[in-house]
């Protein structure tokens, strides 16, 4: 069961509707992964808030769509299907939506932009890594705290049971 889902500007922090369309999966691949993109409650929602047109397509589609963005740029798999998917959606021209962020996934492909895509050490999304040295781990400073926090109490735990 999905619940509806209240969404806020720290959603969008690539300002990319690929990329954050892609990150509506929360803690992806860890125990507590949150898939906020599951219901078109949840996908009209997002939309609105990035300014999108609501979409039109299924929320089967959409997800396909979502997870083929999030392949490619997350292990560098499913092209053929990003390709295919965006093909589809220009010949059906009936979901601007979908559109749009497929016209976005492909032009972030081939822009310099695409080798500066990481993965959050912490919460799985993907983010644009803007440093100069290309070494930033964390989407946010949220995460980067996070993390730090984590790290320390662990370092903790351990000093006081050794």
């Amino acid at each position: 069961m999905t619940t509806h889902f209240h969404w806020h500007d720290h959603h969008f922090i690539n300002r990319n509707p690929a990329l954050d369309f892609a990150n509506m999966v929360v803690w992806r691949g860890q125990a507590a992964e949150e898939d906020r993109g599951r219901s078109l409650e949840n996908l009209k929602g997002w939309a609105a808030y990035a300014g999108l047109a609501l979409p039109r397509a299924d929320v089967d589609r959409c997800v396909k769509v979502r997870e083929a963005i999030d392949g490619y740029f997350r292990i560098g798999a499913g092209w053929p299907d990003l390709v295919s998917l965006y093909a589809e959606a220009l010949k059906a021209d009936d979901d601007p939506f979908l559109t749009t962020i497929l016209h976005a996934a492909m032009a972030l492909a081939f822009s310099p932009e695409r080798s500066r895509v990481r993965i959050c050490g912490n919460c799985g999304w993907l983010f644009f890594d803007s440093t100069r040295n290309a070494n930033k781990r964390w989407c946010t400073l949220t995460c980067s705290s996070r993390t730090k926090a984590r790290r320390h109490y662990h370092a903790k735990k351990r000093v006081a049971s050794g």
